[in-house]
């Protein structure tokens, strides 16, 4: 699968060595492109298939208004952002980014994902802890489908997923962020993910 990266930080590099390892075709958009595989974000997307928001939440909006409807439209954009303040709290109040982002793009099929977790964790979960929860929100199930098979290839077994429904579930998870950045203050450490034990 061809899939753009936006961003380039930890979360963007790490998905996509991963993701170029399973035999997937990796660009990067970057606000600095270099090279072969960092390119603008507009020129990544165009010979994309999938789109990953590896942003800072509130940088999302932005980024992909640059970039256009018209050429993200049709598009699955995967987002694993997450939208927090200096003081870590959540950076909004009613619908999520992804909602936000749906909304403002009804033709992009918009699939929320990884954003409960560490960078480390999206893409070995099992080999990080003993047990991983991974959510999946988003109104395309086909879109959901694609994301689901990306899971896989970044080690999430299918026992691990859960399909929280619509994008409207989104915002529940992107609640969550406030309750990550507390568990790795108590912790002094990131390497944990929120599990659902049945």
């Amino acid at each position: 699968m061809n899939i753009a990266v936006l961003g380039t930080g930890k979360v963007g590099s790490t998905l996509g060595a991963r993701l170029t390892s399973q035999g997937h075709r990796v660009l990067y958009g970057s606000r600095t492109p270099a090279g072969a595989d960092r390119l603008d974000h507009r020129s990544a997307v165009a010979s994309s298939d999938l789109v990953v928001t590896a942003l800072p939440g509130g940088d999302v909006l932005d980024v992909l208004d640059e970039i256009r409807k018209e050429a993200l439209a049709d598009k699955i954009l995967l987002d694993p952002s997450a939208t927090i303040t200096p003081q870590t709290t959540t950076g909004h109040a009613g619908a999520g980014a992804a909602v936000r982002v749906q909304r403002r793009f009804p033709r992009t099929r918009v699939v929320k994902t990884l954003n409960t977790m560490n960078f480390t964790i999206m893409v070995d979960p099992l080999a990080s802890v003993p047990a991983a929860t991974v959510f999946v929100s988003g109104d395309d199930g086909a879109a959901k489908t694609v994301v689901t098979g990306l899971l896989g290839d970044l080690g999430w077994p299918g026992t691990a997923i859960i399909d929280l429904g619509g994008i409207d579930t989104a915002a529940a998870t992107e609640q969550a962020g406030s309750l990550y950045f507390a568990t790795v203050r108590a912790l002094g450490d990131a390497r944990f993910n929120l599990t659902v034990s049945r």
